[in-house]
């Protein structure tokens, strides 16, 4: 096949790999310099073929789930994007080898790697369920190893997003092996589904065999009726008892008998290696860029955002606010506080206009809450502030049309809360459409997509704060 010398703003340097559905190739952002990968999806694929169409909300979903946070073992999305013949996602191109292959070589990894691959997993999974995602499928496959030993988490095609599920929901999604026992059973999910399968991971590390192996057939069997050896009884194995009660836990039958959630798992598997408590996902002790390794939002255009001072403001002050407000805004956080900054003189203020951006009232008064247990209020004032900038909205292309910017820059903002950075695209469609506030929020409301909760979704754009 021909292949395009460039997709959106990235020119192509290489091919990755190809498909049936798509191609990813290599390519380079062209504002800041670095290097991406874009996986791509061909849209005559998909039309008129429930299989192929399955496969395209997948390809969407990604974009959406993980879309809405950041963390430094996630493979980040910068961009979702289309054009006439091809839809593509850019997001942070990794090199290493996945887990498989590292497994495929060496079955059982020494008890030092173990805890320090799970403890980026389990940390990574924590990020993503606090953000209300679930990934739905780890395994070793979709995580990546760098040389260096950073553990990447890829793949979220058929992650469950909080208020937004793919049309076939109830279908057996996953892979056998790593299916926790309720989706076999029909029974109502969470979170906690991940937290079994990154449990079998642990154990196919330890022991050099999943707990549940076998035919698909055979492995649902044993996941729903069978309990595995502990990891110290297999003579295989030859590993100590120290993680026996710790796998067990997170392999329970019953989700209720698990860790209620992955930080809870992280913390147990330090406990029994002995290491030291880690330092929590989002606290204010932790560096910037732990949690924010992209130095662009996107679909900002590149726009810089790694400066020390912001308008008088340290950046280092400035953290807090950002990692708070990326529970609901995911990396878009950081563009909107630092704009805000630059018509705030104090961080009290500051805090109370980042808060008015967020349109529900549950969340807003959450983020309130994380902001006050940083201590950030009682950051200093920053030394000098800049002119002041209109109270709007992390900026967009204009898209045309008669609506204002503060309509469109509000709209942007609800809307990317619910499905991720496809919320661009949908709006310039939109926008070319309506003549009034109302009919264009309306409209965005139809096209928003299955499985978003459409009521919420237009009380939120009507809701106009500040």
């Amino acid at each position: 096949m021909t292949h395009p010398e460039r997709l959106g703003k990235y020119p192509i340097t290489g091919v990755i790999g190809e498909g049936a559905m798509g191609v990813v190739y290599k390519a380079v952002d062209p504002v800041i310099q670095r290097p991406v990968a874009i996986k791509t999806i061909r849209k005559q694929l998909v039309q008129g073929d429930d299989g192929a169409s399955s496969y395209a909300a997948r390809f969407r979903n990604e974009a959406q789930a993980a879309g809405r946070f950041s963390h430094p073992n996630i493979v980040a999305i910068y961009e979702y994007g289309e054009d006439d013949t091809t839809a593509f996602i850019a997001m942070e191109y990794v090199e290493g080898r996945n887990l498989s292959q590292l497994l495929a070589s060496t079955p059982m990894p020494e008890e030092p790697t173990i805890v320090r691959v799970m403890d980026q997993l389990l940390d990574a999974l924590d990020c993503a369920h606090r953000a209300g995602v679930w990934h739905r499928d780890i395994k070793p496959a979709n995580i990546i190893m760098t040389a260096k030993g950073q553990l990447k988490v890829t793949d979220f095609g058929i992650a469950r997003v909080e208020s937004n599920a793919l049309t076939l929901v109830t279908s057996l999604i996953g892979t056998p092996g790593y299916i926790a026992p309720e989706q076999y059973l029909g029974l109502p999910l969470d979170h906690r589904i991940d937290i079994f399968a990154a449990g079998v991971l642990m154990y196919r590390m330890l022991t050099g065999n999943s707990p549940f192996a076998g035919s698909p057939e055979a492995a649902m069997y044993k996941t729903v009726n069978e309990a595995p050896l502990p990891p110290s009884q297999l003579e295989s194995s030859k590993r100590s008892a120290v993680f026996d009660a710790v796998v067990a836990k997170a392999l329970a039958k019953n989700p209720d008998d698990r860790y209620a959630g992955a930080a809870e798992f992280r913390h147990a598997m330090l406990r029994a290696a002995g290491v030291a408590a880690p330092v929590p996902m989002f606290d204010a002790a932790r560096p910037a860029s732990a949690a924010f390794n992209d130095d662009a939002a996107p679909g900002s255009g590149g726009t810089l955002l790694s400066a020390s001072t912001i308008a008088g403001w340290d950046a280092n002050d400035l953290a807090p606010i950002e990692r708070a407000l990326a529970m609901q805004l995911g990396p878009m956080a950081k563009l909107l506080v630092r704009q805000t900054a630059r018509s705030c003189s104090d961080m009290r203020s500051l805090t109370a206009r980042v808060a008015e951006q967020i349109p529900d009232a549950k969340e807003r008064a959450a983020f309130l809450t994380r902001v006050a247990a940083t201590g950030a209020a009682r950051t200093r004032p920053p030394a000098a502030a800049e002119p002041a900038l209109p109270h709007t909205t992390p900026p967009m292309t204009d898209p045309g049309g008669p609506l204002p910017s503060a309509v469109i820059g509000h709209a942007l903002r609800v809307l990317t809360s619910h499905i991720g950075p496809i919320a661009r695209i949908v709006i310039k469609k939109v926008a070319m459409q309506a003549q009034t506030a109302d009919e264009f929020y309306a409209l965005l409301v139809q096209e928003a997509g299955e499985g978003v909760d459409r009521k919420r979704l237009a009380r939120q754009l009507r809701t106009r704060m500040g």
